[in-house]
C-alpha cells in the first residue's frame, strides 16, 4: 500500500518523521501525523523557515502537543535529522543519496547515521515502503521479543533474532516482510495461540 511513498520527493522525511512518531508505541503517529496541526509545524520547509536557535524549540514543542513519548529527545533526533538532511542538501538529495547505496545492509548503515534511528527503524523505513532490498528482513521489536519470549527464546544479538524469523518464514513459505507484517497486525491472534 505504501510502495508509491518512496517516489515523494519527502520520503525520507516523512518516514523519518513517522518513525519518532512512533517509536516506543505506535499510537504516537495519530498525534504528530495524523494531527495535520502538528505535522505542518516539523515538514522539512516548515522547520527550514525557523530560525536556527528557534527549530529545537519548536520540535521538542510540537513532540509535547502531540503527546509521544520521550517528547523532548524525539524533538532533539527530529532537529539533528533536519541538520543532516540540510548537509546534503535537502530531502530529495538525501533521499537520492540513500537510494543510491549499495544493498540492504549500506542501506542500513546509511540510515543508522541518522540521530535516533537505529537497526529497527533503519529496516522498518524501507520495509514500510516495501523496497525490494528488505522484502526478506524483519524489524525485530517488541512485538517481535513477544513472541520470542512466549516461546521461551532469546537471541544474543538483533541479527541473530531476525536470522530465526527469516527462517521461519522460509520453512512457511513467506518472505521476512510477510511475516512481519502478519506478526505485526495479528499479534493477538498469534499470541493467543502459542
Amino acid at each position: 500500500e505504501n510502495h508509491a511513498d518512496i517516489a515523494r520527493p519527502d520520503f525520507l522525511w516523512q518516514y523519518l518523521l513517522q518513525s519518532f512518531a512512533t517509536m516506543g508505541r505506535s499510537a504516537g503517529w495519530h498525534g504528530l501525523i495524523g494531527n495535520r496541526s502538528n505535522y505542518n509545524r516539523v515538514t522539512y520547509p516548515a522547520l527550514a523557515a525557523l530560525p536556527d536557535g528557534d527549530r529545537l524549540r519548536v520540535a521538542r514543542e510540537v513532540c509535547r502537543a502531540a503527546k509521544v513519548r520521550m517528547p523532548d529527545l524525539k524533538g532533539d533526533y527530529i532537529v539533528g535529522c533536519f541538520e543532516r538532511v540540510r548537509a546534503m542538501g535537502g530531502p530529495e538529495a538525501a533521499k537520492a543519496e540513500l537510494l543510491a547505496q549499495l544493498g540492504r545492509e549500506a542501506k542500513i548503515r546509511w540510515l543508522k547515521a541518522m540521530p535516533g534511528i537505529g537497526d529497527k527503524y533503519a529496516q522498518n523505513i524501507m520495509m514500510d515502503v516495501y523496497h525490494e532490498d528488505f522484502r526478506d528482513s524483519i524489524a525485530v521489536d517488541a512485538r517481535i521479543e513477544s513472541v520470542s519470549e512466549r516461546l521461551g527464546l532469546s537471541f544474543p544479538s538483533y541479527s541473530a533474532h531476525e536470522r530465526f524469523y527469516l527462517g521461519a518464514a522460509q520453512q512457511a513459505g513467506l518472505n521476512g516482510w510477510e511475516l512481519d507484517r502478519l506478526l505485526y497486525n495479528f499479534l493477538p491472534d498469534v499470541l493467543s495461540r502459542l
